[in-house]
């Protein structure tokens, strides 16, 4: 609303009329004639020689003033940067960008900017419509054109552990395998576009477990083991991201939904004790003797960590040649794996140092028949091994899925964007 304010003024010369428009004074006419006797000013009429004030119309706003960035009819925008939007002289009433999809914004609280949300799909035509109003209320309509850039490099998820719709156990990390190796400067912006949710909601962060010419291999684990009954999805949102100088996300990938077991259940192997003990939601449910690898030679040492169970058969094939004479090509019953490198918990039967030495594996947990068909029978993937003993030979993350070895420290370490809950930014 513009203020208009008349104010009339006495002086010698007679009266003059001065209209004011939001506190401007702007002289809009003069007087002529004698004042009266009395000093008042005469009728402003005829033969008094009066002068008579007339009103001009309001000075015209100019209308809102809108910039962009990109400008418009711009090409080889890169996907990865965000839209804004500033306008003088007014506020913005409405900014729609529109593309392969619709991309959400940010108002800023004086009305005057807007800023994109989210990333751009790469190779692509998008429009941006602007309607903003100046301080009389005028709607001014802005529309802009541009196109995104073709990248030269293309990046993308080649695999995900576990398999989606699958049930797997507490200790299962997420393992994602991507195409390309990432620089370090863009790792945190992946991080950021793996968007890991849970019901309920479980912190976690990824961890960057190898990062070569062959892709990047990355997990997501939360702080402790899963709760029970978790459903976990996973959400690439990569399209537009850039995981490179030239190198960018071209795609985004359909959830990825897994869920935990109703049970958690855990081998804990004490070497030094020969022994090894099953719980199950944190009862005791069976101890019964192993034997693991020999101690005098380091090959041959068991893997001490906490790792996750891969898979099992029955029987599995197993073969080696450590020379002098030490050759074996057998089949084992009631194997179950816990690591890439072959070391399963199998039964051996002919193996007489069960429960009272480490003599007669090659790093194997060697049980007693019973005993290693009953764990077969229990276990799934991801449900949890742990080997403890004072021979100590470190798993190491890789060799298998063994994020669980590592403290939540070396996890938070290990990661670029850091800790989240669904998505969002969490504390250590």
């Amino acid at each position: 609303m513009i203020e208009r304010r008349n104010i009339l003024l006495a002086g010698a010369a007679g009266t003059v009329v001065i209209a004011g428009v939001a506190g401007a004074l702007v002289a809009e006419g003069s007087a002529s004639g004698s004042p009266t006797a009395n000093g008042t000013p005469g009728a402003g009429t005829g033969a008094t020689g009066g002068a008579t004030a007339s009103a001009s119309p309001s000075p015209t706003v100019p209308p809102a003033t809108v910039t962009t960035v990109p400008a418009n009819g711009a090409t080889g925008v890169d996907p990865s940067k965000t839209v804004s939007v500033k306008v003088l002289g007014g506020t913005i009433e409405s900014v729609t960008l529109s593309g392969q999809q619709q991309t959400s914004g940010t108002l800023s609280t004086d009305g005057t900017s807007w800023t994109s949300d989210n990333v751009l799909s790469i190779d692509t035509g998008y429009s941006l419509t602007v309607v903003a109003k100046n301080s009389a209320g005028k709607s001014t309509t802005s529309t802009v054109g541009f196109h995104t850039l073709a990248p030269s490099a293309t990046f993308g998820v080649s695999s995900v552990v576990p398999p989606r719709g699958s049930t797997v156990g507490v200790g299962q990390p997420i393992r994602v395998t991507f195409s390309n190796y990432v620089p370090t400067e863009y790792q945190a912006a992946l991080e950021k576009a793996c968007v890991v949710t849970t019901t309920p909601a479980v912190k976690g962060a990824w961890y960057w477990v190898s990062n070569g010419s062959e892709g990047a291999v990355v997990d997501w684990r939360p702080e402790t083991f899963w709760p029970v009954n978790t459903k976990v999805s996973i959400n690439f949102n990569l399209n537009g991201v850039r995981l490179g100088s030239h190198q960018f996300g071209v795609k985004d990938y359909a959830a990825h939904d897994f869920s935990i077991s109703s049970r958690d259940l855990r081998l804990v192997v004490d070497k030094d004790k020969f022994r090894a003990t099953c719980y199950q939601n944190g009862s005791v449910v069976r101890t019964f003797p192993i034997d693991t690898g020999q101690t005098t030679r380091e090959t041959f040492v068991t893997y001490t960590g906490t790792m996750a169970v891969l898979g099992k058969g029955n029987p599995v094939e197993m073969k080696g040649n450590y020379g002098g004479g030490d050759v074996y090509d057998d089949f084992v019953n009631w194997a179950t794996q816990i690591t890439w490198s072959g070391t399963y918990v199998h039964a051996a039967p002919w193996d007489p140092d069960i429960g009272s030495a480490n003599d007669d594996s090659h790093g194997c947990v060697h049980c007693r028949t019973a005993d290693a068909e009953w764990f077969y029978n229990q276990v799934i993937d991801g449900d949890v091994v742990t080997i403890t003993g004072s021979r100590a030979r470190p798993v190491a993350v890789d060799n298998g899925i063994c994020t669980f070895t590592l403290d939540w420290a070396a996890v938070v370490k290990g990661s670029a964007y850091g800790p989240t809950v669904n998505g969002k930014p969490a504390s250590a």
